[in-house]
Parts: structure tokens; sequence; C-alpha cells
């Protein structure tokens, strides 16, 4: 093998992109990438696992308005690629950690895609600027009728 092989990058699971895209959308997924890059592999550590980038960093990379973040975070739970947790911090207000999910293998993902489209519906129902944010392909067109 020519080139170099180097480290500090981020793996993106086929998956993501074959898969959940066309449910959460361009946003989720790029913010799950985010948070993917900052995840704590340090497997000795207590927050293995775990990303706890600032929102305010989140929104000026992106573009993003603070008003949309809460929303992802519902997407990107309802999917099962996050899980989050709230701790005491100095300021007064509540630090979020992310638990930063590898995505389901196919297999996995097909047998458990029934429960993540009618919790993906169940958000967009109650809220359409969830609806927006879904995936053209598939995520916007779900429904729970």
């Amino acid at each position: 093998r020519e080139g170099t092989t180097r480290s500090g990058f981020t793996m993106v699971y086929h998956e993501l992109f074959d898969l959940y895209h066309p449910y959460i959308g361009d946003k989720a997924t790029l913010y799950y990438l985010y948070l993917l890059r900052y995840r704590n592999g340090d497997k000795a550590k207590a927050d293995f696992g775990r990303s706890w980038r600032g929102r305010d960093g989140v929104i000026e990379k992106f573009h993003m308005s603070y008003s949309t973040l809460p929303l992802l975070d519902q997407i990107l739970e309802a999917s099962g690629l996050i899980e989050i947790e709230y701790k005491p911090s100095h300021r007064g207000r509540k630090k979020i950690y992310y638990i930063v999910n590898d995505p389901l293998e196919y297999s996995e993902f097909k047998r458990k895609e029934l429960e993540l489209i009618t919790k993906l519906a169940i958000l967009a129902d109650g809220d359409r600027r969830i609806r927006t944010l879904l995936g053209k392909e598939k995520g916007s067109k779900l429904t729970l009728l």
C-alpha cells in the first residue's frame, strides 16, 4: 500500500448514510457526525462513549439556530444514535452529555426499523418543525395514520 496511514480520524459506518439518513435527514446526520467526532474513545475513562461539545460551537460552525438543536436531539434519540444525560455544572445550568452510539448493523436495523419509524412518526406528528428536518427520502413522509 502506498501513501500514508493516519490516526485522528472518525470512522463513518455505511449504515449511517444507507439506513439512517433517509429517515433522520441532513442536519441530524451532520450533527451526529459532529458529536461522533468528539466522542471520548478512551475505554479507561469514565466518560467513554460520551461527547460534551457546547451548543455554541455547533451553532457557529453549522449555522443552525438554538431552537433547532433540541429538535435534532429528539430525532437522534428516537433513532437510537444518541442518549442524553444532564449533569450539574458550576454555572447553575445543567451540562449536556451525549452518549454517542454506533449505528446498528444492517440486519439489526431491519429488525428495529418499524420501532424507529414509529418513534419518528410520533415526533413528526407532534411538531411540524421536526417533519421539516427529517429525511426527504423517507422521514418527512412518516405518519401514524
